[in-house]
C-alpha cells in the first residue's frame, strides 16, 4: 500500500533538501530551516486528535502545535484550559459535528477504553473501542479525510509468541477483548483503505511508560520517572526474568508524528520500535538513578509480546532515545526550538 498524498498546508514552504527525502525523522524535523512557515488559520491543515487529554494525547498535540500545525483536539470531557472539545465517539451527533465544523486533513485516533477497564466492563469497552472507532472511520470517510492514523497495541498478538520478538509478519491472535478490538478496527481500516475510502495506518504500540500518567492500572509506569513525592517503594508487577517491551511516551508521540508528516506509508500496519528489558534489571537501572526502591512479582508474570519495531525504524529513519537517558534526565527537549 502506498500513500497518495502528502499531508502538507498548501503555502508549506518546502526546502530542496526536505523534497529529496521526504522520509526523514522526526529529529531532522527538529533542525528544520527557519523559513518555513504555515498559516495558523488554514483550516486545510486541521489533525483531529482524539483521546487529546490522555497520556500519548498531550504529548502528541504539544508536538503538532509546536511544529505549528493545526489541531482539533478532542476527548470524552471537555478541558478549556488545553483547548479541548467534548466529544463521546458513542454520539454519532457528536461525532459527526466534528467533520462539519472544521476541514479534517487526518485523523489521529488514540481514545479508547484501557485493558483493565474494558476486561472488567466489556460491553461499554467494546462500544467505545469498537463501535466509536467504526464510527469514527465512518464520518472521515464522508468529509474525505485523507489519511487515519489508529493507536492500535501490541496485544493484538496475544499470548503465542511469549519466547521472541515478533514483527508485523506474525500472526496476529488477540486472546482477550481489548486486543480483538484493536484487530478488528485494524482489519476494518485496512479494508476502507484498499478500496481507496482514505489511508489507513495503524501503529502498534508497546508499553508506554514515561511520566504523567493520569489512570492507569500499573502506576509504575509514570512513578519510575516522576520527581514528585513519591510511595518508599515502586512495585512492577511482573517476575524478575520477565522480558518487557518499553517505549516512552515522547518518543511515541515522534512516531504518531512522523506518520502525519510522511509522504509515503508502504505498510497499513507497523510495531513501534521499543527496548526489551529483563524485569530485574530494571528494577536495578531504577534504583541506581533514582534512587527509589522497587518491588517485583509475582513470579510467573509474563511480559507481554517482545515487539520488534525495526519495520518502523528502517522505512522512516527513525531513532529512539535510551530509556536509560530518560531516567537520568539526559534526554531535554528545548521545547521552544525543538533541538
Amino acid at each position: 500500500m502506498r500513500f497518495r498524498h502528502q499531508l502538507l498546508p498548501a503555502n508549506y514552504n518546502l526546502s530542496l533538501a526536505r523534497l529529496r527525502n521526504p522520509l526523514r525523522s522526526v529529529d531532522a524535523w527538529w533542525n528544520m530551516p527557519e523559513n518555513i512557515e504555515m498559516d495558523s488559520g488554514n483550516n486545510e491543515a486541521m489533525i483531529l486528535v482524539t483521546g487529546a487529554t490522555g497520556h500519548i494525547g498531550r504529548e502528541v498535540c504539544r508536538l503538532l502545535t509546536e511544529t505549528r500545525w493545526q489541531i482539533l483536539a478532542v476527548d470524552l470531557n471537555q478541558d478549556k484550559t488545553q483547548d479541548v472539545r467534548a466529544c463521546d465517539l458513542r454520539l454519532k451527533s457528536q461525532v459527526s459535528a466534528l467533520f462539519q465544523d472544521h476541514s479534517v486533513r487526518a485523523v489521529i485516533h488514540l481514545a479508547g477504553i484501557l485493558p483493565s477497564a474494558f476486561q472488567s466492563d466489556p460491553l461499554t469497552g467494546a462500544d467505545v473501542n469498537l463501535s466509536g472507532s467504526l464510527e469514527l472511520m465512518r464520518q472521515s470517510l464522508a468529509a474525505d479525510v485523507q489519511r487515519f492514523i489508529f493507536a492500535s497495541s501490541m496485544s493484538v498478538y496475544g499470548s503465542l509468541h511469549a519466547q521472541r520478538l515478533v514483527t508485523e509478519d506474525d500472526a496476529a491472535a488477540p486472546d482477550e477483548v481489548y486486543g480483538a478490538a484493536k484487530r478488528a478496527v485494524e482489519l476494518i481500516g485496512k479494508s476502507l483503505s484498499e478500496k481507496g475510502a482514505f489511508e489507513f495506518v495503524a501503529l502498534r504500540i508497546a508499553r508506554v511508560v514515561g511520566p504523567g500518567i493520569k489512570k492507569t492500572s500499573s502506576p509504575w509506569r509514570s512513578q519510575i520517572f516522576e520527581t514528585v513525592p513519591q510511595p518508599e517503594s515502586i512495585r512492577i508487577p511482573f517476575s524478575p526474568d520477565a522480558m518487557l517491551s518499553l517505549v516512552h511516551v515522547e518518543d511515541v508521540a515522534r512516531m504518531l508524528f512522523t506518520l502525519v508528516e510522511a509522504t509515503e506509508v508502504n505498510s497499513f500496519v507497523y510495531n513501534t520500535p521499543a527496548e526489551i528489558w529483563q524485569v530485574k534489571e530494571l528494577k536495578g537501572l531504577v534504583e541506581k538513578l533514582r534512587g527509589i526502591r522497587v518491588e517485583l512479582g509475582p513470579e510467573g508474570a509474563w511480559g507481554g509480546p517482545m515487539c520488534d519495531g525495526s519495520r518502523f525504524a528502517r522505512e522512516f529513519k527513525f531513532h529512539l532515545r535510551q530509556l536509560r537517558d530518560h531516567l537520568s534526565g539526559r534526554v531535554r527537549i528545548d521545547r521552544g526550538s525543538h533541538a
